[in-house]
């Protein structure tokens, strides 16, 4: 007997890890915000679009904080931007989408269990996200008004936000919604229209 197969359109899927830094102390006072789409496959093609904003008073960045799209293919920031975060109230008016897509080289490093670091680099910036010491791996499927999201879920016990070797201040929160920590890896994600 063979098992049926159900077939899907897919929006995007790829790995959408974040970052999400608050002052120390408090509950929901951000401080810097980093979602980082690598998409294996999307109806613009592959590539990453990290979308990232650093209050650069409190992070201790200054003038180096970063805040905007960076990307190896604009037409996936633009994809991912109109798709995905336009709507999202935590990103939402925080000035990411004010500037066109900065241009950006990506590579990355893992190390199992214990680390998994993203270097993007442009021009005379660095910005590095690290997550370290995972805590759980478990899959998780969410329904976003419009879609179902299936997503391999990989919270981590810290995050951390470089530029040009400067930490963001700021601290992870654990619990943290669904996903577990507010600095969570987040592998082959997903996304289907319904």
């Amino acid at each position: 007997m063979t098992e049926p197969i159900v077939k899907r359109g897919i929006k995007i899927t790829g790995e959408n890890p974040m970052i999400v830094l608050y002052r120390e102390g408090t509950e929901d006072d951000v401080v810097a915000l980093v979602s980082l789409w690598t998409a294996t496959y999307s109806p613009v093609g592959t590539g990453r679009a990290l979308l990232i904003w650093v209050d650069p008073d409190y992070s201790g960045l200054g003038a180096d904080a970063p805040v905007g799209i960076y990307t190896d293919n604009a037409a996936l920031a633009d994809y991912v931007w109109q798709n995905f975060y336009r709507d999202y109230p935590r990103i939402r008016g925080r000035g990411i989408e004010t500037a066109p897509p900065i241009p950006a080289l990506f590579t990355e490093t893992s190390g199992g269990d214990r680390f998994h670091r993203i270097t993007c680099a442009t021009g005379p910036t660095m910005i590095e996200l690290e997550w370290r010491d995972v805590l759980d791996c478990k899959q998780v499927i969410t329904y976003p008004p419009g879609f179902e999201c299936s997503v391999v879920v990989c919270p981590c016990a810290h995050g951390e936000i470089r530029v040009n070797g400067v930490a963001a201040r700021g601290e992870v929160h654990q619990p943290e919604e669904w996903a577990g920590s507010s600095a969570t890896l987040a592998f082959a994600e997903t996304w289907r229209e319904i």
